[in-house]
């Protein structure tokens, strides 16, 4: 059996009962290459008793295959930060172990799509979410975003990352981003919101304002589509 176990939003301290306990049973790996975690590994070996071995991209992209076969015969843990199915990483392992016919079970925890309801604004009312890439190619970005606005919905900005190099994208830099390729004016109303699950903050302001904070990691931005009077009414008292 393969186990996916969510990790949620900041700590070993967000892991649900249901996860130690599993885990109590398996043999255990983490990946913390897909979100920014702020967890003690160390602290987590100790609620679960046991040795937690760290996987690298290439194990669960390039050497996939050698990942999923250890769950053929014996029960397998793997720890992710936030929700398990967030990350397109974690569904293709999901589909390779049924493709061998290996049994799945996920245990979910909180992530930022369910977080950013924080900030006030209704979350049947999002579209479609871009991330904001290192390579600054922002072709996708800037037609997520217009699609968005046509249907009057919130846009969430992921900020890209690259955690084995200790490269992490700031809301600063994302920004300037977006006003050289002219998808969003000084002027515009965005918020950004940092640290969901821990001390979190919102910031709702200008582009101008908001590029001049030093704002914590992990964050992400938020493009308000068609704002309801109850989420204007939020904001104002931000």
């Amino acid at each position: 059996m393969l186990y996916l176990i969510g990790l949620g939003l900041r700590d070993e301290k967000d892991l649900t009962l249901k996860g130690i306990e599993i885990a109590k049973k398996c043999e255990c790996f983490i990946e913390l290459y897909t979100s920014i975690w702020k967890g003690s590994l160390e602290n987590l070996e100790k609620i679960i008793g046991k040795e937690i071995k760290k996987l690298k991209r290439k194990d669960l992209e390039e050497n996939l295959e050698l990942f999923i076969e250890k769950a053929k015969e014996n029960d397998v843990a793997l720890f992710v930060p936030g929700d398990p199915l967030a990350a397109t990483t974690h569904i293709d392992i999901v589909y390779e172990a049924k493709r061998r016919k290996i049994p799945v079970k996920i245990i979910h925890n909180a992530s930022i799509f369910s977080a950013i309801g924080e900030v006030g604004l209704q979350l049947y009312k999002f579209g479609k979410t871009a991330t904001i890439p290192l390579s600054g190619k922002l072709k996708n970005v800037k037609n997520t975003i217009k699609k968005n606005k046509k249907l009057g919905l919130h846009t969430l900005l992921l900020l890209d990352l690259d955690k084995e190099n200790n490269i992490y994208m700031k809301v600063s830099d994302a920004l300037k981003l977006l006003l050289k390729k002219k998808i969003v004016k000084e002027t515009d109303q965005l918020i950004a919101f940092s640290n969901a699950g821990g001390n979190s903050k919102i910031y709702y302001d200008s582009v101008r304002s908001l590029k001049m904070k030093e704002i914590e990691n992990p964050a992400v931005l938020i493009i308000p589509g068609r704002l309801h009077f109850r989420e204007k009414d939020f904001l104002e008292v931000i």
